[in-house]
């Protein structure tokens, strides 16, 4: 291998189902014993204290390791607080709601809507972790604690969220210390560059890039794994995080460009041997303040490195502007055609007019936002964002059939808003629907609000409280109101479906008169059963979204337009408000499964659409019509993500002509204010023969939302799902 011998990575590839060296701490029963004990002696604390004690006690206790073969030490302990603590607060909280955990439960049974507590997108200030380190955040905090003791008295929670980050980061420490003391025992070239490195960081800051990636690793390790915050981005844009350390060094001599390649590929292949499905992000590029920083060199290295190694996970953000260097998006490109997908574009414009026009962020603060979980955006050091919900637009369109009935669970769950039979006209239609959908919104919100406001009591966010210093200066919680920003989102679901299903209403109902209500609402009850010939009128339909046509394009801008606006600026429970975003994650598929047969000729069980994109295989002329459909629908009004799927047969984008037509793609979106595009590039040629002969496919990988997989993990449902879309393309 290049830059980490065959032996290195074959050990790393384990490293994380080994468990580590359990003469070196608790197995997981005496882990969990032990923690179910410490709960008992803690209950009379203030949550944050309780918590950072149990923090402690893991990391003095959990497993470690260290191997020649690795630059990066081991630490094994899976999520150990949930049980006995944070799920227990939880569930305390969600006991003494029991109408809450009834609209969660039915609208969860129904896929209405995915209500949830997600904190799940965090990203911490990493500019100041660098800069201060694990010992700096420390005495950081202890000075502010000191600052306001001597202002005014402080509540017990003041004081408890200042003693947290002080046990937590010293704890940390502490486990640095463990890890040299253990790595001690071992020798050779890797062992004494740790052993000094871990000494420059237990006392200070990181002196160079090793050093740097030890600390977003160590950092990375403790938040995931104990504190239940996963950092979902690696560096405020790892190359801009690291660039400082890596051209001192080059300049200095105190690590070659290929060596710090080297430690780039170890680092990676951490996050690829964990195996978390949602897969690590992080972003690379932008601008910074001064508009023109160029780091391409070092951005450059980080895509070589990440394409020698053939992975898949971690995934990259690339932050595109009209500066960028050019040679970076066509590196980018070069590697998606070539099979490796793992990549989504965020487009700089796009996103700090949508930033903008949200919540009156400044220009510096949206152009220099971050990119966080699949490609969220969010304000660098001044935003604490909860999702709390997926609503499912197509839902709304089976409610106005059934006046509010969900026949999944058998209950009520819409609004009474008429027989469909009774209505003379298509905005009777549209309007019955818009109420439905305004009444799920309406009640996810309403919802979501009873319980948000306890999020940092059920699961205080220690770690990243110490690294944003308006929650030191406020001496409060990040996710309570330690931020400028503490917002909240909805994600729609089913937008695509909902769309061609009104068109369809519109066409064969009103327009063409091919069909009754009455005998559309009967085809729906028995899922096209019966109704073949009616269900191919619906699915050929004259007007679908995502080819340019303006009559559907003109209603999917209504349509996103009055959703991203009902939504965007509506109060949460939290000091800040709703944003608005339309990544679907995996709940299109969970939308599939559990809508009833809609409008636009979809089958329960089938896909409904996801993100941004047109329902599968109803992108008739192309990808260009397609993202003039896209662009009309406004992605600027969609201040916490928007998201296009783009699907290309390898034909068109072969040789030289058509990695230009590409770019010129790309630039198109870009020049028009879209937001983020990911591309897929197969032929459903390839694609059969992937399933059916899946041995010669072991590495095929494929875009499922904001993440990828390989072909190999999917169902043979969801595979055909993508031949379908790959056949539609021809």
């Amino acid at each position: 291998m290049k830059y980490i011998t065959i032996e290195d990575r074959d050990y790393i590839e384990k490293k994380y189902s080994m468990h580590g060296n359990l003469a070196t701490g608790l197995d997981n029963d005496e882990m969990q014993k032990a923690l179910s004990a410490l709960y008992e002696e803690t209950k009379e604390l203030d949550h944050a204290e309780a918590k950072a004690k149990g923090f402690a006690f893991v990391l003095d206790n959990a497993p470690i390791d260290f191997s020649e073969n690795d630059y990066f030490f081991g630490l094994y302990s899976d999520w150990p607080l949930n049980r006995h603590f944070v799920s227990k607060w939880k569930d305390e909280i969600f006991d003494s709601m029991p109408d809450v955990k009834q609209v969660i439960d039915d609208f969860s049974k129904s896929s209405a809507g995915r209500l949830i507590l997600d904190t799940d997108h965090v990203v911490p200030h990493w500019i100041d972790i660098l800069n201060l380190g694990f010992p700096g955040l420390v005495e950081r905090s202890k000075s502010y604690h000191k600052k306001l003791s001597q202002e005014r008295k402080l509540s017990a929670r003041e004081e408890a969220f200042f003693k947290s980050i002080e046990i937590e980061y010293e704890a940390i420490i502490h486990l640095l210390l463990r890890i040299r003391d253990y790595a001690e025992k071992h020798s050779g070239e890797k062992t004494e560059l740790i052993l000094k490195s871990l000494k420059n960081i237990n006392s200070g800051a990181p002196g160079n890039t090793y050093e740097a990636l030890l600390v977003i690793f160590t950092y990375f390790m403790c938040a995931e794994n104990i504190d239940q915050y996963q950092a979902r981005s690696l560096g405020n844009g790892l190359d801009r995080s690291l660039y400082a350390f890596y051209k001192k060094d080059i300049e200095s001599g105190t690590f070659t460009r290929d060596e710090i390649k080297s430690f780039l590929a170890y680092f990676m292949m951490q996050f690829s041997a964990m195996g978390n499905y949602w897969g690590q992000p992080f972003y690379l590029c932008g601008t910074d303040f001064d508009n023109e920083t160029d780091i391409s060199e070092l951005t450059i290295d980080i895509l070589e490195v990440y394409e020698s190694l053939g992975l898949y996970n971690p995934k990259i953000q690339i932050k595109l502007d009209f500066n960028t260097n050019p040679k970076i998006p066509r590196k980018v490109l070069e590697m998606i055609r070539a099979g490796q997908t793992s990549f989504v574009f965020c487009c700089v414009p796009g996103m700090t007019k949508s930033l903008m026009s949200c919540y009156g962020v400044t220009e510096e603060e949206a152009r220099n936002c971050d990119i966080s979980g699949c490609n969220e955006m969010h304000i660098r050091g001044k935003e604490a964002c909860m999702i709390s919900g997926y609503p499912n637009m197509a839902k709304a369109i089976t409610y106005t059939f059934t006046n509010g009935f969900d026949t999944v669970i058998g209950k009520k769950i819409g609004l009474s808003t008429g027989n469909v039979e009774d209505f003379k006209t298509f905005d009777d239609f549209y309007e019955a629907f818009i109420k439905q959908f305004k009444n799920i919104l309406d009640t996810m919100i309403e919802t979501a609000r009873k319980y948000e406001r306890y999020v940092s009591v059920i699961s205080p966010s220690i770690m990243l409280s110490a690294t944003i210093e308006s929650s030191l200066e406020k001496a409060v919680d990040a996710y309570a109101f330690g931020v400028k920003y503490p917002t909240s989102t909805l994600l729609l679901c089913s937008f695509a479906t909902a769309v061609d299903s009104l068109l369809a209403v519109k066409e064969l109902v009103f327009e063409k008169k091919t069909t009754t209500f009455t005998e559309l609402k009967t085809a729906l009850e028995n899922n096209w059963e019966g109704f073949d010939e009616l269900r191919l009128q619906a699915l050929n339909a004259e007007h679908k979204y995502g080819n340019g046509d303006k009559i559907a394009d003109d209603l999917a801008a209504t349509l996103s337009d009055w959703y991203a606006m009902y939504i965007t600026g509506q109060k949460n429970s939290r000091g800040g408000v709703y944003k608005a975003g339309v990544p679907s994650t995996l709940d299109f598929r969970r939308c599939g499964e559990l809508t009833e047969a809609t409008p636009d000729g979809r089958k329960m069980g089938e896909e409904c659409s996801k993100n941004a994109a047109p329902v599968i295989g109803m992108e008739r002329r192309g990808i260009l019509p397609m993202i003039r459909s896209v662009m009309h629908i406004h992605p600027c009004l969609f201040s916490e993500a928007f998201v296009l799927d783009a699907m290309l047969h390898p034909s068109a984008v072969s040789g030289e002509e058509g990695l230009c037509a590409l770019e010129g793609i790309l630039m198109h979106y870009l020049k028009n204010d879209g937001i983020s595009i990911q591309f897929n590039i197969f032929s459903p040629e390839m694609l059969v023969d992937a399933q059916n002969n899946p041995d010669r496919y072991k590495n095929l990988q494929v875009r499922i939302s904001g993440w990828n997989v390989l072909w190999n993990n999917l169902s043979r449902d969801e595979q055909n799902a993508y031949i379908i879309r790959a056949k539609s393309l021809v």
